[in-house]
């Protein structure tokens, strides 16, 4: 260390000072944590980048993809509420997200943009030059959805409310709502980008109740995962397929 190396920790200094010492003020504060994941996050060559997340999950199936869909690293949950009961927008907003999210979880744009270079882009953009990274989307509406579309007679038996729980302390502007959203991905930003969209493509007949995002430490997938709490959640789950017909799937005679 040299002298000057050693006036300069000897020196007094105010936030300010030390913030532009160490390299961090301006533009370097700004940087949330997916911008400084990515700044620190490891070079990856030509070859590597083309490979990185490039897993892709089927959107159309059987049963919707993202519940028996083993786990990806992270989640952006969202709960929207209709303000409005046109049954034609509805069913044309579910087309459209259908289009969407076929898309998403191929890692492409949502739409193309027009020619008029005036108009805003039809996709944000936020996943320009990223793979699809395991995207699935998954949709559910509620009992309430179901009594403003006036289709109460399609409510499986079994579709309640959960009942109280001793000492849950639950606040209303986080309970209830009419469609929710499930965007899993091994990327975050990947995930962000596709409620992001759907939500943009839906403001004419939704709007946002509450959003929740998420992670899990997946390890290699073999095992079920710990929460934040240190406890393994979810051990108990089913796993072969007859047992999810038996207490996930519903059909026509449920």
């Amino acid at each position: 260390m040299t002298k000057k190396d050693e006036n300069f920790f000897e020196k007094k200094m105010d936030r300010r000072e030390f913030l532009k010492k160490a390299g961090i003020g301006g533009a370097g504060l700004a940087l949330g944590l997916s911008g400084a994941s990515a700044f620190l996050a490891p070079k990856l060559d030509k070859q590597e980048k083309i490979s990185y997340g490039n897993e892709k999950i089927d959107f159309y199936g059987k049963h919707q993809a993202g519940i028996t869909t083993p786990m990806q690293k992270n989640i952006y949950f969202v709960v929207l509420d209709l303000h409005t009961i046109d049954k034609d927008k509805i069913i044309q907003l579910f087309k459209d997200w259908t289009d969407y999210s076929s898309k998403l979880v191929e890692g492409e744009l949502v739409k193309k943009d027009g020619q008029n270079a005036l108009l805003p882009p039809s996709d944000t953009g936020e996943t320009v030059g990223l793979n699809p990274h395991r995207l699935t989307l998954t949709f559910g509406v509620s009992a309430s959805f179901l009594k403003k579309m006036k289709l109460e007679q399609k409510r499986p038996q079994l579709f309640r409310d959960f009942p109280p729980f001793p000492k849950e302390q639950l606040r209303e502007k986080y309970t209830g709502g009419d469609i929710v959203i499930q965007a899993c991905a091994d990327d975050e930003q990947v995930a962000f980008h596709a409620i992001r969209n759907l939500i943009r493509k839906g403001r004419n007949a939704v709007t946002l109740r509450w959003s929740q995002s998420g992670f899990a430490a997946i390890g290699d997938r073999m095992e079920t995962p710990r929460n934040l709490f240190g406890f393994k959640d979810g051990t108990a789950n089913v796993t072969k397929e007859k047992d999810f017909d038996r207490v996930v799937w519903a059909d026509s005679k449920d």
